[in-house]
Parts: C-alpha cells; structure tokens; sequence
C-alpha cells in the first residue's frame, strides 16, 4: 500500500408505496440514427485516457508501460498521475507530484503540458499515432485537463482520491454462458453506453480490478449485489465473488486484461426486458474501508456499464 499523502434507517422500503424507479434503457421513443454526444462525456478521467492519454502518450517506448507514468489503461493511467511522486523535476525541485487534486500549478502533468522543463525531453506530447487529433485540438484538450484537476482529478466513477490510498478500481465486466468463456454476451447496439444483453438462464459475470499497489487476486472482500432497483442495494444481500481462475478480455477502453474475479448468476426467473444493476464490493486493506463500485454517485455513462438486459 503507498502511504504517500493523498488529497483527498435503517431504510424501509414499502412495496406499497415505493415510486418505481425509471428504467434509464426504456426506448419509448427511437434513438436517433446518428448521435451528436459522446458515450463518455468531457472531462470523465475515462475520456481523458481515451482521447488523449493513449492516442497521444502511449506510445511504443513511450508511456506504453516502458516508463512511467504509464498510459496504457484507463487505470495505469489514472494511479500512476494522481497523487503520484515525480522522478523528473524542474531545475527548482518545484513538483512533488504529477497530478495534485485541485491544483494544476503543482501538477507536473499540466506543466510537461504546457511548458518547456530543462532536463527533460520537451514539451509533451513528443508523437502521435495515426488516430491522434492532437494537433487540432491541443488547447481543447489541455483546457479538458486542467478542469478535470481543478475538480479534483476525480477516477472514472466519479470519486475523489482517497486520503492515504487510492480506491481499487473495476475496469471491465464482461457476461458469458455460465462456464464458458469464449465468446462474450454482446451489449445493446443503441447509442450511448448500452447494457450487457444476457438470457434468462445461468450467466457467468467476469470482473477485472485494478489497484495502484494490490494485486487483483489479494483483494479482500470479494463480493457484490445485483438489483433491478438502485434504491434496493442496500438491503440486497450480497453474495461472494469466485476467485481461482483468470480470463483475458478488453476492459472499458479495450485494452485487453485480466478478468479475476467470477460471480455465477440464475436469471432463470426474470422476464425479457428486465434491467439487472450490478454492484461489485472490494477492500485493498486500506484502513478497513469498502469501495463499492459502482455506487450512488456514478453517473451515466459509467453507470451503464454495470447493467444486464434479459433478452427475449
């Protein structure tokens, strides 16, 4: 565990009078043929990598894991920036860290970004791969970055680094056929972040975690909850994680990676069309806490990619 300094009723649920929570997947109306919004909007560290970390900074023999930081994966990225100490420096020593929550002119990041630093290679990026738009749209994205800092260089889920550590990660779900692990349940076609379409049968969950100084395998823990309402989780019961065998497959910015961790589900008894919430539950030791993900300050779209659809 890094212990560097980081910035960082009992409920009721009558059934008779509950509001029935909105199904964010009913498609009353069409999706329009060609969508003018993003999946992952603006400013989610989750577009950051995606637009601008990988196309533009992974590159071979650059931050493609053969130094830090390193920017392969939405989580590689993210815990070797925030709150993370800096091996190059300014003549002055002026950074102790890349990406200081709140703070842009202490994040070493924006200045790599932004300035020419003696000793050091130039001003970043120094290359671009072919589907980089960096060159039209440099200020764009520098502008993208400073504000995510300034608010705080929160994750993908929207949490702020946590005091002491920063919280383990879920960075892909992927569903199969219940002891199987080849072919992968496809998620709906519709624009935007859709649903893992699934049968009303014996499912296989494959969840792959990620933690800047624990190992996926050495989580404790190990559990999470499935719901069809959001407001229900907790006074779901929740049920174990498997772990003991790996798969790999691409996580949310399809990279491929590690799947660890299984939950076996029968969704024998709900019916085509049902939205399933799904909610993994992990502890890397630190200081007893529980991180819950996705949890009620997720917002869409990451919030979709831990949801099921029953198929017809």
């Amino acid at each position: 565990m890094r212990r560097t300094t980081h910035i960082l009723g009992g409920i009721l649920l009558l059934a008779a009078c509950q509001k029935e929570e909105a199904n964010p997947f009913d498609r009353e109306a069409p999706a329009p043929s060609n969508p003018t919004v993003a999946a992952i909007p603006q400013g989610n560290f989750a577009w950051i990598h995606q637009r601008i970390l990988r196309p533009s900074c992974a590159l071979s023999g650059c931050h493609d894991g053969s130094f830090e930081p390193e920017f392969r994966t939405i989580s590689g990225a993210y815990n070797s920036l925030v709150m993370h100490p800096v091996i190059a420096n300014d003549p002055q020593n002026s950074f102790t860290y890349r990406v200081v929550p709140g703070d842009v002119n202490a994040s070493f990041l924006h200045e790599r970004l932004t300035a020419f630093v003696p000793n050091t290679s130039g001003i970043m990026p120094l290359g671009f791969t072919e589907d980089s738009d960096w060159p039209a749209n440099q200020q764009a994205y520098i502008n993208a970055i400073t504000t995510w800092i300034q608010g705080g260089a929160r994750d993908m889920f929207g949490r702020p680094p946590a005091a002491g550590d920063l919280q383990p990660q879920v960075i892909g779900l992927l569903a199969f056929p219940a002891g199987t692990s080849s072919t992968a349940f496809p998620r709906g076609t519709d624009p935007g972040v859709q649903p893992i379409e699934v049968p009303a049968g014996p499912v296989d969950l494959w969840f792959a975690f990620a933690d800047d100084q624990t190992a996926a395998s050495e989580l404790g823990v190990n559990q999470y909850r499935i719901t069809t309402n959001t407001a229900a989780f907790p006074t779901t019961p929740a049920a174990a994680l498997q772990l003991g065998g790996t798969i790999t497959g691409p996580d949310f910015g399809n990279s491929a990676t590690a799947f660890t961790h299984r939950a076996t589900l029968d969704l024998s008894t709900y019916t085509a069309g049902t939205v399933l919430f799904v909610r993994a539950y992990v502890s890397d030791g630190d200081d007893g806490s529980v991180t819950e993900v996705p949890n009620d300050g997720t917002e869409a779209p990451m919030l979709h990619y831990f949801t099921l659809r029953i198929t017809p």
